[in-house]
């Protein structure tokens, strides 16, 4: 898939910038790595509480795993404008998925969570936008 067959048009403020976007938003996602390295600390500091049984650490890790790939590949996608496309559609159906997660909880209520949601959902409108040709 290209990002001719996406609506990609060139020379569009997003696209003009979409490099520097997804070296910054590839690295704010990249970021996650510190939950596969320390969960209990990062989980603490972002939800106010830590799970204590083994499975709940190690999908907190795996996630934060998958979470450093992502933003890899958003950083990659900035310098590959080939894979560009996938690529942020990937991320974006990601950070749509925690935006649904957390709105749709009690999460909500948590200051730092509301933060990282507001700051996916900013990232998926400007995706979006994007790939719109916008």
């Amino acid at each position: 898939m290209c990002l001719v067959s996406l609506g990609f048009r060139e020379h569009t403020l997003i696209s003009t910038h979409m490099e520097f976007v997804l070296i910054v938003t590839g690295a704010a996602t990249a970021s996650m790595l510190a939950q596969f390295i320390a969960p209990l600390q990062v989980l603490r500091l972002t939800y106010g509480e830590a799970p204590a049984d083994a499975v709940s650490v190690a999908l907190a890790r795996h996630w934060g795993l998958l979470l450093f790939c992502i933003g890899v590949l958003l950083i990659y996608a900035a310098f590959h404008p080939v894979v560009r496309g996938p690529i942020v559609i990937l991320a974006a159906v990601e950070k749509v998925g925690f935006v649904a997660c957390v709105l749709g909880t009690s999460l909500r209520k948590r200051p730092v969570v509301a933060v990282l949601a507001a700051g996916d959902a900013l990232m998926v409108v400007i995706y979006g936008l994007y790939l719109a040709g916008l």
